[in-house]
């Protein structure tokens, strides 16, 4: 399925990202450079690109570093684990934290549309937008106004410009 891509776009993880993208897990492939990737279209990683983010494709991979918490299916100690390595070598970048079960991971009560401070070991390490899981079963994406809330508080945080 991803084989397309292959062909013509190489997905990459860039070296001056405007912030990190935390999802859950990819149901098309472990492989840790296809997470939240934007394709098959309206998967998760192409509805946070095109409608949560409002980016064109290119700023979507050249501008996010993109991360899932889990390789295959859902693990909560794995995903705890995963968000305290995320945490430790985040470089103060924000996060967008994709739903409750993420939010869970990193020690947070969610509540979407939030922008909160995380810290380690007693020191506030950097910011986080707590947002509803991208995928088309989350109907909070429904509610009018809900995408501009979301672009609102990663303005807040300085994910989106």
């Amino acid at each position: 399925m991803l084989a397309k891509f292959k062909e013509g776009r190489r997905p990459h993880d860039p070296d001056n990202a405007r912030a990190i993208l935390v999802g859950e897990d990819n149901p098309h492939s472990v492989d840790p450079r296809y997470a939240l990737y934007p394709y098959p279209p309206n998967c998760a990683g192409h509805r946070l690109q095109d409608k949560v983010l409002g980016v064109g494709l290119s700023e979507y991979l050249g501008a996010y570093r993109r991360v899932n918490l889990c390789e295959g299916r859902w693990r909560a100690a794995a995903a705890r684990e995963k968000a305290g390595e995320i945490l430790r070598d985040c470089r103060e970048l924000p996060l967008v934290l994709l739903g409750a079960k993420v939010a869970a991971a990193f020690g947070q009560d969610f509540r979407p549309f939030t922008v909160r401070w995380l810290e380690v070991g007693g020191r506030f390490v950097t910011v986080a937008v707590l947002l509803p899981h991208p995928s088309g079963r989350c109907r909070v994406w429904n509610d009018p106004g809900s995408y501009e809330r979301a672009r609102g508080a990663m303005r807040s945080a300085g994910v989106v410009s």
